[in-house]
């Protein structure tokens, strides 16, 4: 047939000048060929060959996501066989932008479909003035319809080659995991670099969950070196654990095992949990009466390598909850609670054996009255509430078994039974606009008075004022947003901790703004165990994204983490980026520091330098690489 002819399949809408085709056996060529194929994207060919049920072989073929009149970028293929739910094999292909040649392969393959079919990705390249020039290649393997892998081969022009494999499964509805592995034999370090981490969830049956995650790593943290993810270049220490858990309407039951250990340049920390059962009681009423009643209990077998001896100690604890809840008259909630504590070491910090403490804590928490306020204006209504809080917590002094209480191991939070006689006020301001119909600002004050600190006896200097906080949460328009949280030591003047949180983006304004400030007076230390020590040495960071858009398609973004006691950049980012309707691209350099752990155990401290070009075209996916955002935008 000649002329403008038609040829439709799922997934295809071809047009041609001439077709032949053979009624008996559905096989046919067509000539001078135009259409669509997949999810938008355009094909030409000189000739279409119908090869088979799902197969085709064309020649002189062009694949684009362009319209047609303006194809910025075009694939190119001498030939291209196809297979529909498998691969697409090219030979002398090309990429072309605006008809200039920037990529050639004399074979490539790729997946013929949007389903998952297996096949090489598209490669990512760049620069690190450590690890020299790199490109990164990929093959994903659709394995099954319930698991598939992803293999990598990475290349560093100055530390060598990279292997690794991630492997997916979902074997049952109620059933997924994840393994990732990595291994090179790193030039810089002299030795190899590794790492392994997986996760395994499980639904066993409507009241039975199991979790597993394994997190191991080479005395170089390969995470550390090469995660493009912040908080994995951050971390202080790796966490494998497996909890087993079973619940109920009234309790949840769990048995976990959990190991962590120190990932610091410097000599490292390792705790461990082997193994913790605990049992919880959910919230619920007493005898049908206003009483609510709930706890929870454990056994732990700990080793941390922080213990004097053979470094194991076991914990069990029973710590029931009471509480009941009431209001009084319209306007007051009274909170009054009562919590019992007993616990069982078998060794104390004098190692002298086992050793057992118990105690309780009560308190009574009040809100209210609420009061509010109708401002009316032209173009909004606001809605401004007060309501106040006030809240006491009492433990007793260590005439309460104070001897064994003060002679446990501080293993965690669960350890610290410091006598407490604390009243707290608070005031929550909030204010609702019905135009946005949202709240628009939040803001609690609260302080606290200590009752011990203040009948203290010795000669010290007494500070029964805590901290007076504030944490404002604000957004009075959909282009401002302004939050803090601050502690402020009244005593010295000064503030202990203030975080600042800014996002600015005009309506209509190609400029934007985000910022966060972090400020701590005293420098905070978290162990493996969660607990936080404190060193008299301020920190002090601020983040900072600035964007603009320079026309219809270019856009640039600039960020940087700024420490202002070492006046200092922890990491600087320039991003520039072109967007068009069927393509876009990234130019992005960065730094940050880095602390290189040497063999003989020293230390050296150095910047790097990265460079990243990204491509993404459209229907096909990206390629290149791009690197974490420092500052995540805020409007």
């Amino acid at each position: 047939m000649d002329g403008d002819v038609s040829f439709k399949m799922p997934g295809a809408d071809l047009k041609a000048q001439m077709m032949e085709f053979n009624l008996n056996n559905g096989l046919g060529t067509l000539t001078d060929v135009k259409g669509t194929i997949g999810d938008g994207l355009s094909i030409s060919a000189q000739k279409v060959e119908r090869t088979g049920e799902r197969s085709f072989s064309i020649s002189d073929g062009a694949i684009t996501s362009c319209p047609p009149d303006y194809q910025e970028w075009v694939f190119k293929a001498k030939s291209l066989d196809v297979t529909m739910g498998g691969l697409a094999s090219f030979r002398d292909v090309s990429l072309r932008f605006y008809d200039v040649p920037v990529f050639y392969s004399p074979y490539w393959f790729a997946p013929a479909v949007t389903e998952r079919t297996s096949g090489l990705l598209l490669p990512g390249a760049g620069y690190s003035s450590t690890s020299g020039a790199f490109m990164n290649n990929s093959y994903y393997w659709a394995i099954s319809g319930q698991d598939d892998a992803t293999l990598y081969f990475d290349v560093m022009s100055l530390r060598g080659t990279h292997e690794g494999v991630e492997y997916r499964y979902v074997p049952a509805e109620r059933t997924h995991g994840q393994m990732k592995a990595d291994y090179m034999k790193d030039a810089l370090y002299g030795e190899a670099l590794w790492s392994v981490k997986y996760n395994h969830s499980q639904q066993l049956s409507d009241h039975l969950d199991a979790l597993a995650n394994l997190d191991m790593e080479s005395r170089v943290s390969y995470t550390k070196e090469f995660s493009t993810d912040n908080f994995m270049k951050t971390r202080l220490y790796t966490d494998s654990n497996a909890t087993l858990t079973s619940r109920s309407d009234a309790w949840y039951l769990s048995l976990t095992g959990r190991d962590q250990t120190g990932i610091e340049e410097t000599p490292t920390e390792i705790f461990s949990r082997k193994p913790e059962m605990g049992a919880t009681m959910l919230p619920r009423s007493f005898l049908n009466t206003p009483v609510v009643v709930n706890g929870d209990a454990a056994v732990t077998s700990f080793f941390s390598s922080r213990l004097a001896g053979d470094q194991n100690l076991d914990r069990a604890v029973f710590h029931p909850v009471v509480s009941s809840p009431f209001t009084l008259g319209r306007f007051l909630n009274l909170y009054p609670w009562a919590n019992g504590y007993a616990l069982w070491y078998s060794n104390g910090q004098a190692g002298a054996g086992p050793i057992s403490t118990a105690y309780y804590s009560a308190g009574l928490g009040a809100e209210g009255p609420r009061m509010y306020r109708i401002y009316e204006s032209d173009s909004d209504s606001y809605k401004h509430t007060v309501t106040p809080q006030l809240d006491y917590s009492y433990v007793p002094g260590f005439e309460l078994n104070g001897v064994d209480r003060a002679n446990t191991v501080k293993l965690d939070a669960l350890d610290y039974s410091t006598p407490q006689s604390l009243l707290t006020f608070t005031l929550l301001n909030r204010v609702f606009s019905r135009k946005q119909d949202d709240e628009i600002f939040w803001a609690s004050l609260k302080q606290g008075y200590d009752f011990n600190e203040a009948r203290r006896t010795d000669a010290t200097a007494k500070f029964p004022y805590t901290d007076l906080q504030l944490d404002i949460k604000s957004k009075p328009a959909s282009w401002l947003l302004f939050n803090m949280d601050m502690t402020y030591n009244h005593y010295i003047s000064q503030p202990d901790t203030m975080v600042q949180e800014l996002g600015f983006a005009p309506s209509g304004s190609s400029f934007y703004l985000s910022y966060d400030r972090n400020y701590s007076r005293l420098q905070q230390t978290i162990a493996v165990n969660g607990l936080i020590t404190y060193s008299p040495t301020p920190t002090i960071f601020s983040t900072g994204m600035v964007g603009y858009r320079l026309s219809e398609r270019f856009s640039t973004e600039v960020s940087g983490i700024y420490d202002e006691y070492q006046h200092r950049y922890n990491g600087t980012l320039f991003l520039l980026k072109f967007q068009s309707c069927c393509w876009g691209a990234s130019l992005s350099a960065g730094t940050r520091p880095r602390t290189i752990s040497l063999p003989d155990g020293s230390l050296r401290q150095e910047s790097e330098t990265r460079f990243y070009v990204s491509i993404n075209l459209k229907g096909l996916g990206d390629i290149g690489e791009k690197p974490s955002p420092l500052i995540q935008r805020k409007l």
